[in-house]
């Protein structure tokens, strides 16, 4: 099992869906949508800002506060979303305003309710990524200089421990397949020529559309978990 299939097996479940449909007032079949689309994309984004040493310090400082390992669902419950909305700031950077539109365009919300969303979520999803990372460090041998996940980590135990399930993992992997193939809202078609458009880009990230070892790595969080573990000693 990898990073992406542990998030969306935690953040996309029933629970974790409803709950974070009833503080925002989007529909879960909605937010469900919009997780799939958006956990790859930040994923995305924190590996490029952990790439360099500064970024992957500052991740790891973050995932330090976030420590919850309780369900993801109560998570939601009692997460600051003024907290989300920095955390979300922060991975997005520049791009926020143009990944929230986009996001916007996909699932027919407006970019204030997409925020709402990712915000409440925010917390949760590096809570998940700590308790992963933990995890992954202690799978490293002591005395190797750097980290192999290529094969994965068993995170079946997190899952449950959060709230998710393999079933919901599988489920959400495969509608997530589902929608890149969906055909653009007439919003995005209208979009400006040099705004990214968000299927191609999920398309690149989740698919590794280049054919490379490296593409496929950095859309299932193998890089972003090896970057963190590399820095834990």
């Amino acid at each position: 099992m990898n990073l992406l299939q542990l998030l969306l097996g935690t953040l996309t479940s029933n629970d974790s869906v409803s709950s974070v449909s009833k503080k925002t007032g989007v529909n879960s079949k909605t937010t469900s949508k919009l997780l799939m689309m958006a956990i790859p994309l930040l994923i995305s984004y924190m590996t490029k800002n952990a790439s360099k040493k500064t970024g992957a310090q500052s991740l790891l400082s973050a995932l330090g506060q976030h420590t919850s390992q309780a369900p993801v669902a109560q998570q939601v419950a009692q997460a600051d979303t003024d907290d989300g909305a920095k955390i979300i700031a922060h991975i997005l950077g520049q791009d926020q305003n143009t990944v929230l539109s986009n996001l916007a365009n996909q699932t027919g919300l407006s970019a204030g309710q997409v925020n709402s969303v990712l915000s409440n979520i925010a917390p949760a999803l590096l809570n998940s990524l700590g308790t992963a990372t933990t995890t992954a460090a202690k799978k490293k041998p002591a005395a190797s200089s750097g980290v192999n996940l290529a094969d994965g980590i068993d995170l079946s135990d997190i899952m449950g421990l959060l709230g998710g399930s393999q079933s919901t993992a599988n489920t959400a992997t495969s509608l997530l397949g589902s929608l890149l193939g969906a055909p653009t809202t007439t919003s995005n078609k209208k979009k400006k020529a040099s705004e990214p458009d968000l299927t191609s880009l999920l398309g690149t990230l989740l698919t590794g559309t280049t054919n490379t070892q490296t593409s496929n790595k950095a859309s299932n969080g193998t890089e972003l978990l090896g970057l963190l573990t590399s820095l834990m000693g």
